[in-house]
């Protein structure tokens, strides 16, 4: 406990993302030793499920937001999501992405609306450009999951992040995504993101070249059903 004590959310932060790249580097058992790491202080700084249960008044569904209490809980707890996350699709576990991405969407999501408790411009827009880094890997998980809604709701979800980019202006984010996931492995055969060539190629970059002039709302993130079963 003492050990645990020693951590700061920031520590959480940096071994999160670290481990973030280690995954992209394919160095998936490293990785998981720093996902390891990176979840005992945020239990010991936050506890099992209090960043859900700050707000007793809102009973958990699909649609609650993850409250945290301080934009620093929120950074460690989204990147751990999001490298926990890329670590399930590199081990071909598109399921359990599915749950990980979308739990850091919700938590970026009460940060990121204009009522949310942000103090300076570049935190709101820091905000809004995490949740949208969570929508591009929630949609690329949902493309890589063998289900009869996956396509419609990787669409979904992938359209209403680029609708957002185009609001922040974000190209350089979505390039960066875009360029990490070139690096996962090849999609499952029977998902919407397998290719007959046998090339990891990022869902969203069949989307880009669609005619988007009514893409959907950021709520169709929200609309897209998260109930999944493991492969």
């Amino acid at each position: 406990m003492e050990r645990i004590q020693q951590y700061s959310y920031q520590d959480a932060e940096l071994l999160a993302k670290e481990a973030f790249q280690l995954c992209l580097a394919g160095e998936i058992y490293h990785a998981q030793e720093l996902l390891l790491r990176a979840h005992n202080p945020l239990k010991g700084l936050s506890g099992d499920i209090s960043i859900v249960g700050y707000d007793t008044s809102v009973a958990e569904t699909s649609d609650t937001p993850f409250v945290t209490r301080s934009l620093a809980e929120a950074r460690a707890w989204g990147w751990f999501e999001i490298a926990s996350g890329v670590f399930t699709l590199f081990a071909d576990h598109p399921g359990s992405s599915i749950v990980h991405f979308k739990r850091a969407w919700r938590i970026w999501r009460p940060w990121g609306m204009a009522t949310g408790n942000i103090t300076t411009i570049e935190e709101h827009y820091e905000a809004r450009s995490e949740r949208v880094r969570a929508g591009l890997w929630l949609g690329e998980a949902w493309a890589r999951f063998m289900s009869d809604r996956a396509q419609p709701n990787a669409c979904a979800v992938l359209r209403a992040a680029l609708k957002e980019l185009g609001r922040l202006e974000q190209v350089q984010l979505l390039q960066e995504t875009i360029e990490q996931q070139r690096r996962l492995p090849v999609a499952l055969v029977g998902s919407p993101a397998y290719r007959d060539d046998g090339q990891s190629v990022p869902y969203i970059c069949s989307l880009i070249t669609l005619d988007a002039d009514a893409p959907l709302p950021p709520t169709a993130i929200e609309q897209a059903d998260d109930t999944t079963s493991e492969e």
